[in-house]
């Protein structure tokens, strides 16, 4: 008989929730072997106590790990267009994956994500994931497994993927009819990111292989209320020059208001400045990086190392407070999606996931192999702050300045690079570039 081969395929979508943040309602999980889970997107249980310090070797592990990855795929992305993603989103859905590889795929998944010790990675994703937050400020996590209903798994699935799933990502654990009742499986898969996603990701497949076996799938909602919102009578049209040309759009703008704020001449000599936006009661922040006038801001970024682009980003971590004479930003909604995600992903040395005849996934069941990686994302941001959040899906086939110093002025009217960032743990949440906008 053909050895029959199953396929994996990973579809990366990201949202911006632009509701309130209300606790979604969901569906009751339920699965084989007696296996139940309640679904997550939690700000963290009360009762919970972390093991993992933010400080600690643990959460440093996955901080790098995390950042890599997205200085990494950001680099290989073309220059000329606007881009965004989130490398928490798309590390903690792979990671959930590695938990059932094996061999070949499991070592150039750890390689892929920088994992040197597996047992402190799981533990540091899972101590974010229960990370306690403030009302107008926060992310949520949620993760769910989906299993074809009546297919042969593998015989210790329970304890070497499942129990694991639960333990370090609250996985949900769900069945579903793939093959006999694709509609019904879709509604319920669509419902869950929606759920999960404040209804603002209605929609994460529009169809299913006849042979699908299992789906993955991962929700990040991210909130955040700028300590400093800007006010609507101060955003009036401006000129934004992009690379493709000027166009009037809706400019933010604040005055004599005290940011962390840098000169990047120091660093690599390279001709950036930088500024932090904190959100409210909370230890996120935005950090936005555009030229001094010289250059543009996307040759002088990818100039720089991965050690550099670092240093460049740790040092609004520590930079003085400075009176900012003039601010402005854009308001803007954007959405994107990468394309060849599949192509990037083997570049980055995730080669063997995608091999139908070595992808090693023998802890979840025997032939499976990765097939397609979607990703698409979208962000809002205005006066009162930034909304953002990521679904991703696996589908397996069978201080004070003196007055007179001169001004500074912080405008981002031409291309800018920018990252939402955790400073207790600095990793990147969410990463992009505004080459042009609408």
């Amino acid at each position: 008989m053909k050895k029959r081969v199953y396929a994996l395929l990973l579809v990366f979508c990201m949202l911006a929730g632009i509701v309130g943040c209300g606790k979604p309602q969901r569906e009751a999980p339920s699965g084989p072997q007696g296996h139940s889970d309640e679904p997550e997107t939690e700000k963290g249980d009360a009762d919970d106590e972390s093991t993992v310090s933010y400080d600690g070797e643990e959460m440093e592990l996955l901080r790098n790990g995390v950042n890599t990855f997205a200085y990494n795929l950001y680099e290989r992305l073309d220059g000329e267009e606007n881009v965004f993603f989130s490398p928490y989103s798309l590390c903690s859905a792979l990671s959930l994956l590695n938990l059932g590889a094996g061999t070949e795929t499991k070592e150039e998944l750890d390689i892929l994500l920088g994992i040197m010790d597996a047992e402190a990675w799981n533990s540091a994703m899972r101590a974010y994931l229960e990370t306690q937050w403030q009302d107008d400020t926060f992310v949520l996590t949620a993760n769910s497994i989906w299993m074809r209903e009546e297919k042969e798994w593998a015989e210790g699935i329970e304890a070497d993927f499942l129990n694991p799933a639960k333990d370090f990502y609250h996985s949900g654990l769900y069945e579903a009819d793939f093959a006999k009742d694709p509609e019904g499986a879709l509604e319920r898969i669509n419902g869950w990111a929606s759920d999960n996603t404040q209804g603002m990701i209605p929609q994460v497949l529009n169809g299913l292989p006849v042979d699908t076996a299992m789906i993955l799938m991962n929700a990040v909602y991210f909130e955040g209320k700028w300590e400093e919102p800007f006010m609507e009578e101060d955003t009036y049209e401006q000129i934004f020059a992009g690379t493709a040309g000027e166009k009037e759009v809706e400019m933010m703008h604040q005055y004599n208001k005290y940011y962390a704020y840098i000169e990047a001449d120091a660093i690599a000599g390279c001709g950036i400045k930088g500024i932090a936006l904190p959100y409210e009661d909370s230890p996120l922040v935005m950090k936005i990086f555009i030229p001094d006038g010289r250059g543009d801001i996307v040759s002088l970024f990818d100039a720089l190392s991965i050690e550099e682009k670092e240093a460049l980003l740790d040092s609004l971590d520590s930079a003085a407070s400075e009176k900012i004479t003039r601010l402005a930003i854009p308001k803007f909604a954007m959405e994107q999606e990468i394309k060849g995600l599949n192509a990037l992903l083997q570049e980055m040395g995730m080669k063997t996931a995608f091999d139908m005849e070595n992808a090693d996934f023998g802890k979840i069941a025997e032939d499976l192999y990765v097939s397609q990686v979607l990703h698409k994302a979208k962000i809002e941001v205005d006066e009162q702050g930034t909304r953002a959040s990521a679904v991703t899906t696996i589908v397996t086939n069978d201080g004070c300045a003196p007055m007179e110093e001169e001004p500074i002025v912080f405008e981002a009217n031409q291309p800018f690079i920018y990252v939402i960032q955790d400073t207790r743990t600095g990793m990147i949440l969410f990463m992009g570039r505004v080459n042009n906008l609408e």
